[in-house]
């Protein structure tokens, strides 16, 4: 248990890095922000996706652990990725509204795609 918080908390230190150097012509959104405005930040959340699959790729190679099971030929579309990102925020209302002028977005896809694709 301690091993798997340890390289989720790896799994998102490596993600928002990736996420930030690859996008950083593009607005970071703080979670209000997000709510806000949840269309305009499509590119960025398709950033973050990328981000995801690229760092649970190399995290299976060099750990060989998975992160999540979505499989390969399945493409989501920004409207899917926006209602993952939703579920996650009201699903922990409080943390999110604790923290709204953050910039979690990762955080919140990362646990949407933890729920949805689950390993089995």
């Amino acid at each position: 248990m301690a091993t798997t918080k340890k390289y989720s908390s790896v799994f998102v230190i490596l993600i928002f890095f990736l996420s930030a150097n690859v996008f950083a012509s593009a607005k970071i959104p703080t979670i209000k922000e997000y709510i806000q405005d949840k269309e305009s930040y499509d590119s960025y959340i398709y950033g973050l996706e990328s981000g995801l699959e690229w760092a649970s790729e190399h995290y299976f190679r060099k750990h060989n652990i998975e992160m999540y099971c979505k499989p390969g030929n399945v493409q989501l579309p920004a409207s899917r990725l926006r209602e993952m990102i939703d579920r996650t925020i009201n699903a922990k209302p409080g943390f999110f509204k604790k923290y709204e002028n953050q910039k979690l977005l990762g955080l919140a896809l990362r646990n949407g795609y933890l729920e949805e694709f689950q390993c089995q």
